[in-house]
């Protein structure tokens, strides 16, 4: 009769820590699959998108930063994590194109739990860190 206990609670506490509540935060506010998101952080405007479109796990992916205001050279690194999750370190280190946009190619891997929600966190030299969630096709 314990071991069965047992066995249900350890059940019971896998399943609690592979589908974490997710708080108000861990929502999209990003529809990556519709198009670019743009948020703004130490006054510049910055647009974050990904390429190809539907945006899927287990794809190479092209990450594309567009950063008005201020010119200047920036070094812009791209941290893909799982809100509520830890899916490993992921990141990409943006490099300039001639038009002025950053980009870097990267793998979004499939969560165990299903889990679809992602965020993409920028850090940006010189003006902060400004952050996208937003869901992934499997």
């Amino acid at each position: 009769m314990r071991s069965i206990m047992l066995i249900a609670l350890l059940a019971g506490l896998f399943l609690f820590i592979s589908n974490p509540v997710q708080g108000a935060e861990d929502v999209p506010d990003c529809s990556i699959d519709m198009g670019p998101c743009i948020h703004t952080v130490a006054g510049r405007q910055v647009t974050f998108d990904i390429s190809p479109r539907p945006v899927k796990t287990m794809k190479e992916l092209t990450f594309t930063i567009r950063a008005t205001g201020r010119n200047s050279e920036l070094t812009i690194l791209l941290d893909l994590s799982m809100p509520g999750m830890y899916m490993g370190r992921n990141e990409v280190l943006l490099k300039k194109n001639p038009d002025g946009s950053y980009s870097g190619k990267g793998i979004i891997p499939r969560c165990p739990s299903g889990n679809k929600l992602w965020r993409a966190e920028l850090t940006i030299s010189g003006a902060g860190k400004v952050s996208y969630t937003f869901n992934v096709n499997r």
